[in-house]
């Protein structure tokens, strides 16, 4: 039996000098976690250079600019989505649902900021194949449990709406409260904004709000109940409900 001649290929090593080798997704996943540390408003190429201890010059050969920097971060953030399975049969759909939500809320918590960065640079956080499918499933999972196909599309956005504004919204100020937040605001059981001495004149609903309530929802407990909410109109409408 003849040897081949050819010498093995050669790999490329994963670090040198100490310090890891940068590839285009090594730098992307770099921008994720300098996202998830420090925030949107940090992220130059620059600071992403310092904070991984190269020249910016050494990130500019792989990435464009700052905008292909963070596409490139997005369709990683994309690609790592791997939601549970849904099975859509009358006992599951429900029960499956919320694990969907809850691994979706998961997801966009280890990346905060990704979301609204993606927004603000007009970078679609739907072009990655793995992201299209999982949207494709989902759209598939609600036509399955009863909804005509228009429907089960606007289910899906509307799933994936609830879930990135959560956390957008409520859980961005318990994960990373910004500094100007009053740490006592999570122990008030309304928001200083809905406060019934505030110039809204007479608010008898959230005065006895403020009266009977001890302590505030924690994001979990309001997260369970949107997330139900989701779910109990989906039900009304499969049964030919409405809303």
């Amino acid at each position: 039996m003849s040897m081949s001649s050819e010498p093995p290929a050669r790999r490329r090593p994963t670090h040198r000098k100490g310090r890891a080798t940068l590839t285009r997704e090594s730098i992307g996943r770099a921008a994720l976690d300098f996202l998830g540390r420090r925030g949107p408003a940090e992220l130059t190429m620059r600071s992403l250079a310092t904070d991984l201890g190269v020249s910016p010059r050494a990130i500019y050969n792989y990435v464009e600019d700052r905008r292909d920097l963070i596409t490139v971060a997005a369709e990683i953030f994309e690609a790592d989505w791997q939601p549970p399975q849904l099975v859509p049969t009358p006992d599951r759909w429900r029960t499956d649902l919320r694990a969907y939500c809850a691994d979706l809320r998961a997801h966009y918590r280890r990346h905060p900021g990704m979301t609204s960065l993606a927004l603000r640079e007009n970078i679609t956080l739907a072009r990655h194949p793995t992201m299209l499918r999982n949207v494709d499933a989902l759209i598939g999972f609600y036509a399955t449990v009863g909804l005509p196909l228009p429907d089960a599309y606007r289910a899906c956005m509307e799933t994936i709406r609830l879930v990135v504004g959560f956390v957008e919204f409520q859980d961005s100020l318990h994960d990373h409260p910004p500094a100007h937040l009053d740490p006592a605001e999570h122990s008030q059981p309304l928001p200083s904004w809905l406060q019934p001495d505030g110039p809204g004149g007479d608010l008898p609903h959230l005065t006895r709000l403020q009266e009977d309530t001890r302590q505030p929802d924690s994001p979990d407990t309001l997260f369970a109940f949107s997330v139900q909410i989701l779910i109990d109109g989906i039900g009304a409408r499969v049964a030919g409900g409405e809303f």
